[in-house]
């Protein structure tokens, strides 16, 4: 299917990486960015990532067939529900949240049911920005449609096309289902990262290598936006926090039992995963 006016608001990392798939797989005739930076909307417009730039909302979103959300999340909803005011009467609209159900209780009598599906394309990286957008960062990615009992089969079907036509894997979680997994694979690791750089002693970072730098890569992410992710899945991060420090305490009574079998087995355990999930990615 071909989209006649996509309108992208936010067109960052993830939104300019739509906006040039969307152009380099000729699949919609016009892509639409709107933004608040006209700076960084030029930027778009100069890599090609969209062909009219804008920082009106209802200007961009004018006649759209497709609207893609790709804001901090505590701006979704409201930037939904402006677009949709002026969309076309069957528009879809999406966006690339990684939290959930805060977004669905947000739309309840904002967002038609009949138009709006969640859904989370899990790629990126902890640069932000345009300048960063390339158009072949959801080949193989997998994005996680997130739709309610409310939501009509035709438009998991239509959602789940779209972002299978970008070149994405697709799986259907429930909103709950999608936060408490993202809150164990994407939100604790970045407060671990963030832990562990934030507990480096400013005069041993001198001793620091390669895998100090691999295991804190994704603290160099935006505070204020990890900030509002957190915010809105507290409760699944929170618990998440909490058993990743039971297995803290595991290693902590091993090292002081001085029981280096145990030590050895928890290595192990931790090798095992982060293999299988190597071997898993090499192989798609």
């Amino acid at each position: 299917m071909v989209w006649q006016r996509v309108c992208i608001i936010g067109v960052g990392l993830l939104g300019g990486s739509i906006g040039l798939a969307l152009k380099r797989k000729r699949l919609a005739k016009q892509v639409v960015g709107v933004g608040r930076s006209i700076s960084r909307l030029d930027t778009a417009l100069q890599r090609g990532a969209i062909d009219v730039a804008t920082d009106d909302i209802l200007a961009g979103a004018r006649d759209a067939d497709l609207i893609i959300a790709c804001t901090p999340v505590q701006s979704i909803v409201d930037s939904l529900a402006v677009a949709a005011s002026v969309a076309q009467p069957n528009a879809i609209l999406t966006d690339v949240g990684s939290t959930k159900q805060s977004i669905i209780r947000g739309a309840i009598g904002r967002l038609p049911a009949s138009q709006y599906i969640g859904s989370h394309p899990i790629a990126g990286g902890h640069h932000s920005g345009v300048e960063h957008a390339v158009g072949t960062l959801l080949d193989g990615a997998l994005v996680v449609i997130t739709p309610t009992e409310h939501t009509p089969q035709d438009l998991t079907d239509r959602m789940t096309r779209f972002w299978e036509s970008m070149g994405s894997r697709t799986c259907i979680l429930t909103p709950q289902e999608h936060d408490e997994a993202l809150a164990i694979s994407s939100h604790l690791p970045h407060m671990v990262a963030s832990a562990l750089a934030g507990t480096t002693p400013s005069h041993m970072l001198q001793f620091v290598g390669k895998g100090w730098m691999d295991s804190t890569r994704i603290a160099a992410s935006n505070p204020q936006l990890w900030r509002q992710i957190l915010e809105e899945n507290h409760a699944p991060a929170l618990q998440a926090l909490k058993n990743f420090a039971t297995i803290c305490q595991t290693w902590i009574e091993a090292l002081e039992q001085g029981d280096f079998d145990r030590v050895e087995s928890l290595l192990e355990a931790g090798k095992a995963t982060r293999d299988a999930v190597a071997s898993r990615h090499l192989s798609g």
